[in-house]
């Protein structure tokens, strides 16, 4: 537990359960069922304004999911992209090295486990992504069963399209979310029989990914029907400050999304060169920085701020006194600091290279010696990252966790208290989910690997190397595509590094295909084990439909592999119930029975 309070407690209800009572979820409490387990749904599906509401709480659940205490903030330290030694969301035990576990720990994949020891963990995202799935069934049914948003769907049915189009996106924004974490997931829209809940089988997490692409295309030809915008009183992007965006928009964002999807799904170097590459480059071509290029917010409120139920990766990870960026990546942005961590005197402020969004490290409105030993922002201060002369981790717990370099980017939604020193954040504003940076990377990684443009893959990273939306000239020379492909890639990751840095759990993402989190936060001479790539089904969900608990990671089972066997490298294949499993024990009976006579 670090100073900033008391421990997150996850509240969700199983899956099951959840989809059962979806319809239950978007009706009043007067409906008129004969079977609990089966409501009216015509009833339960009526209400216009309810439904409506249903798709705010839906985008306010993928925010909460996207950046999520518990997953979301553990992965980005697993990273080796932020890093903190508070065992918060067991952020220590999963991002230590040779502590609890030789080298890293797997999953505790357990319905029982406490915080501290990696329980919860596993099931955050799950529980949320599917949450933001069950709302958006609910909105898609409701339409289904004739429910128009307009005053006459027969005279004017714009925004009945318009929603029906927003709700078939966060089908798929809910799915790909788990395609990129789980090893598996259901696929469950609203065609499905909620009736027979348990008959939904497990698909594989190249399924839930294609069915993901689907909804997402399907979301975008909804959207090219007819011209629309998304409303501010809707709430859909943020209580109160929420940016409107147009149906053109939200088509161009849905592209960003797909790219994103096909590039970050791979869990290791074979998946990644065998990924659609050139899908990713077409998609990423009609995405947010297409066209007229934006980014796409969501605001954060008084009532979601400071990791209440919206995004606690940025706001963790740009509290000075929270989290760190960890070594690896400040070796890699500045020509002073190293990795691992000099003990006992740490990297040195000012900060030195010739990346402008590190700067030489200054920051905010005075000097803060007494707190954090920042200097007072210069001429010459970076846009994104501020260099502290105070290591904050208790030093017991390992100097690898130690660094002097913080992440400022989104300094606005960090906690109150925690922020620029004299400044007046007060953790609430915009906050970017899918940027122009963001884009045009997956743009320029998706010409490179399949063998396209080469100057303009160059081009789109430049956009970000060399000039910022903070109008600021960043790293290095302009690159022209003639570096070859290897370089290329080298510069390509070097953004990545940063512009994915907060970005929910996108750094896990990225590494776990490139290096599989071989080089952390011991340096360089060190190579790291046993991080888990992708996670299991809950053991909460196993417990109810009678399956085999298993997980990923760690000594006994590292990348990939499962801890029980069920195929190779959790392809998918359904778990043994317990019925099954008792037949294979009487089976084995027979047979050791037979021989013995």
């Amino acid at each position: 537990m670090n100073s900033r309070g008391e421990s997150h407690l996850l509240r969700s209800s199983r899956l099951v359960t959840a989809l059962a009572a979806a319809a239950l979820a978007v009706g009043g409490c007067d409906l008129n069922v004969e079977n609990p387990n089966a409501p009216d749904k015509t009833r339960a599906f009526a209400d216009p304004a309810g439904l409506a509401k249903v798709i705010s709480g839906a985008f306010r659940n993928w925010v909460g999911a996207r950046g999520s205490y518990f997953g979301a903030l553990t992965m980005t330290a697993m990273a080796d992209n932020y890093t903190a030694s508070w065992n918060n969301a067991a952020i220590r035990f999963y991002n230590s090295v040779g502590v609890d576990c030789p080298s890293r720990c797997g999953w505790t994949n357990s319905a029982t486990a406490p915080e501290a020891a990696g329980g919860p963990t596993v099931e955050g995202q799950w529980y949320g992504y599917y949450t933001v799935l069950v709302g958006a069934n609910a909105v898609l049914a409701g339409i289904k069963n004739g429910v128009c948003f307009d005053d006459d769907c027969k005279v004017d049915s714009t925004l009945t399209v318009r929603n029906r189009a927003i709700a078939k996106m966060l089908q798929g924004m809910a799915l790909a979310g788990i395609a990129m974490i789980y090893d598996q997931g259901f696929i469950a829209d609203e065609t499905t029989d909620l009736l027979n809940i348990s008959a939904i089988p497990f698909s594989t997490r190249a399924e839930v990914r294609d069915a993901a692409l689907q909804k997402l295309e399907e979301a975008r030809t909804e959207a090219g029907i007819t011209t629309w915008t998304t409303k501010k009183e809707d709430n859909w992007t943020g209580v109160g400050s929420g940016k409107e965006y147009t149906n053109t928009q939200i088509r161009q964002l849905i592209r960003t999304m797909q790219a994103e999807l096909v590039a970050m799904w791979p869990r290791n170097a074979t998946e990644n060169a065998a990924a659609d590459w050139a899908a990713v480059a077409n998609y990423a071509s009609q995405g947010v920085s297409s066209g007229t290029p934006f980014d796409w917010e969501y605001y954060v409120d008084i009532t979601g701020r400071e990791c209440g139920d919206l995004d606690c990766v940025k706001n963790w990870g740009n509290s000075i006194g929270t989290m760190r960026v960890d070594t690896r990546v400040a070796a890699m942005i500045t020509t002073n600091h190293v990795s691992p961590w000099p003990v006992p005197n740490g990297n040195p402020c000012p900060t030195t290279g010739p990346d402008k969004r590190v700067g030489d490290g200054s920051y905010g409105k005075v000097d803060d010696p007494a707190n954090f030993a920042t200097v007072k922002a210069t001429a010459n201060a970076g846009t994104d990252f501020a260099c502290s002369g105070v290591a904050i981790f208790p030093p017991a717990r390992g100097s690898y966790h130690q660094s002097n370099l913080q992440h400022v980017r989104y300094s606005r939604l960090a906690s109150r208290g925690e922020n620029t020193p004299g400044g007046t954040e007060d953790g609430t504003g915009q906050d970017p989910f899918y940027t122009t940076q963001m884009n045009d990377l997956l743009w320029a990684e998706g010409l490179i690997r399949s063998g396209g443009n080469l100057a303009q893959a160059a081009q789109l990273i430049n956009n970000s190397r060399l000039v910022l939306d903070h109008g600021v000239i960043s790293s290095g020379t302009a690159l022209t595509g003639a570096e070859g492909v290897p370089a290329l890639l080298t510069a390509l990751q070097y953004e990545q590094e940063i512009e994915f840095m907060g970005q929910g759990a996108t750094p896990f993402f990225n590494r776990r295909r490139i290096d599989g989190f071989s080089l952390g936060s011991l340096g360089p001479s060190v190579v790291q084990t046993g991080t888990p790539r992708q996670m299991p089904v809950p053991a909460k969900e196993l417990d109810v439909l009678q399956r085999s608990i298993y997980t990923f990671g760690g000594p006994s089972a590292p990348d990939m592999s499962t801890t029980v066997g069920w195929g190779s490298g959790g392809s998918g294949s359904v778990r043994k119930s317990v019925g099954q499993t008792w037949q294979e024990y009487l089976a084995l009976q027979r047979e050791l029975s037979r021989r013995r006579n």
